[in-house]
């Protein structure tokens, strides 16, 4: 269960990383629109995971997401300077495959639905 505290500390950390990565010097993400929809911070602050998705090409997330982890360490840089935290945690940042899943979901129940009224 979670917090009062990780919460506040999720909901700051997910708003200076949306200003963090809004001024990446990198032409694939800086002219992308990337969402933050989560930030999980482990309790003992190890680890933050941030579950990010890209307007666009599905491709395009994936890539995305690996260029944010491989300069996560200039990111927690920044992040630290921003934040007044003891410990700022690791970062790992997820392309979410939610939007996709609920997009196979809506499907299914559509098929069933038409199945239903050939019935």
């Amino acid at each position: 269960m979670k917090t009062t505290r990780m919460s506040r500390v999720n909901s700051e950390i997910q708003k200076h990383l949306a200003e963090i990565i809004s001024k990446f010097d990198d032409t694939e993400i800086s002219n992308s629109i990337i969402s933050i929809l989560k930030v999980d911070t482990f309790s003992d602050f190890s680890l933050t995971k941030v579950y990010i998705s890209v307007l666009g090409a599905e491709e395009k997330k994936y890539s995305i997401a690996a260029k944010l982890n491989e300069n996560k360490k200039t990111i927690r840089y920044d992040l630290a300077h921003a934040m007044r935290l003891r410990v700022v945690p690791d970062i790992m940042f997820i392309a979410d495959e939610f939007e996709e899943k609920s997009q196979r979901v809506l499907k299914l129940f559509e098929k069933i639905e038409e199945e239903h009224n050939e019935e």
